[in-house]
């Protein structure tokens, strides 16, 4: 928990607000300070090209594929201290404690601290695994631009990464074992069902795009309401669209979908011209491809009707495209029968929430662990988790890492 709140203290603003989004000096400055920590706990410490974080502790054959624990240090803007730091620290605690009790273990373990997990910046999501599992293309690149108009295509290549180089990153699938994941829920399932412990099965996965409508910006007082080319009000139309059929097909037999505009830039942007071009974000999310991909189709045919009715333009953008991905069941045994052989009272669950475990399972074996968020709150300063249940998520995740990293899947 000191370590925890040492990183938290990193980027925090007003009401315990935590902004540290990717490659700004605040998210570099936490990822400096977690190679302090990991050199004081004694690991050997690799940084690639990204700025993918591994702290390696060697086991009793160096030459065994490595198992992998971590998460992510950046947040979403305004956010809180526990999303992705959780599982960065609890994983660094619990190779600090293997190593302080001289537990055995065969395989080598590598704490990971991923890049830009977090969408906030650019749109583009599990950025840093994505790189590593070879999942990252140059058209994937070509709309991930940042409010300010930084693209991520122009930061990659200030770090020597070129588009061609993209794929250089990628990890052999033969150097890994397994990778591991503790995390908050960032949903109210446990508090509400009392369960200290999730065992996933497997993550939603988004459909990104943007929907850019261009109307024509007039005087607000002399132009006439029946002449308008108003965008803004085209744009409230499809938003409310996003509500209207992501609450149609909300429920768990469709593969529960849900849908969120959470960004939208307006010009001109003032008060007394009607604006003129909106830009929407739009965010499509689900367990089930099928439920996923029909959703984001109903609202692209949505946003060209709006735009038809009212003789304006659109143009959809795409940002990212992923599919559901399906956690290991192997994993998943080893972590219920931890638990069961403590008495560990656990929820087996999907994640609505993508996590960088979605873009390591295709590389290797995955598995995620949960553990409660207060009232389900999460990218917010009210995120919390009680520390017992942090405590209890890094015990089941250490002892999951031994008997990964000693015993044949």
């Amino acid at each position: 928990m000191r370590d925890l709140n040492s990183i938290g203290r990193i980027g925090i603003g007003d009401h315990g607000a935590v902004t540290r989004l990717v490659f700004s000096i605040k998210e570099l400055r936490s990822r400096q300070l977690l190679i302090h920590l990991m050199r004081q706990a004694g690991l050997k410490i690799h940084i690639d090209a990204i700025g993918n974080i591994f702290g390696r502790f060697e086991g009793s054959d160096s030459r065994a594929p490595a198992v992998l624990a971590g998460s992510h240090l950046d947040t979403v803007i305004h956010g809180g201290k526990y999303d992705g730091p959780v599982g960065v620290i609890g994983a660094l605690e619990a190779v600090r404690t293997i190593g302080e009790n001289k537990i055995p273990v065969r395989a080598p373990l590598e704490v990971v601290c991923f890049v830009g997990e977090e969408s906030s910046r650019f749109g583009f999501s599990t950025l840093g695994s994505s790189l590593i599992a070879g999942e990252v293309h140059p058209k994937d690149l070509k709309n991930a631009v940042d409010p300010q108009g930084t693209k991520l295509a122009d930061v990659l290549s200030s770090l020597g990464i070129t588009q061609k180089q993209l794929r250089a990153l990628r990890r052999d699938p033969k150097s890994l074992k397994a990778y591991l994941e503790l995390h908050i829920e960032q949903g109210p399932i446990l508090e509400a069902k009392g369960k200290r412990i999730g065992l996933v099965t497997s993550i939603a996965a988004p459909s990104r795009f943007k929907v850019i409508f261009k109307g024509q910006a007039d005087h607000s007082g002399t132009t006439p309401m029946e002449m308008r080319k108003d965008a803004l009000v085209a744009s409230a139309q499809l938003i409310e669209y996003v509500e209207k059929v992501c609450r149609k097909y909300s429920t768990l037999d469709r593969g529960r979908v849900v849908g969120t505009v959470g960004a939208m830039k307006i010009e001109p942007g003032v008060i007394n011209a009607v604006p003129g071009r909106a830009e929407l974000s739009v965010d499509i999310r689900s367990t089930s491809a099928k439920s996923k991909d029909r959703v984001a189709r109903m609202v692209k045919v949505q946003a060209r009707a709006i735009a038809h009715k009212r003789t304006i333009a659109v143009e959809v953008l795409k940002i990212r495209e992923e599919n559901p991905v399906p956690l290991d069941k192997r994993l998943l045994r080893v972590t219920r029968e931890i638990c069961d052989g403590k008495g560990i009272d656990y929820e087996i669950m999907p994640s609505g929430a993508g996590h960088d475990a979605m873009q390591m399972a295709k590389i290797t074996l995955a598995g995620m662990i949960f553990v409660p968020s207060k009232r389900g709150i999460s990218h917010n300063p009210e995120e919390w988790t009680h520390p017992d249940d942090i405590a209890l998520g890094s015990q089941l995740l250490m002892e999951t890492m031994i008997r990964v990293a000693n015993e044949k899947l």
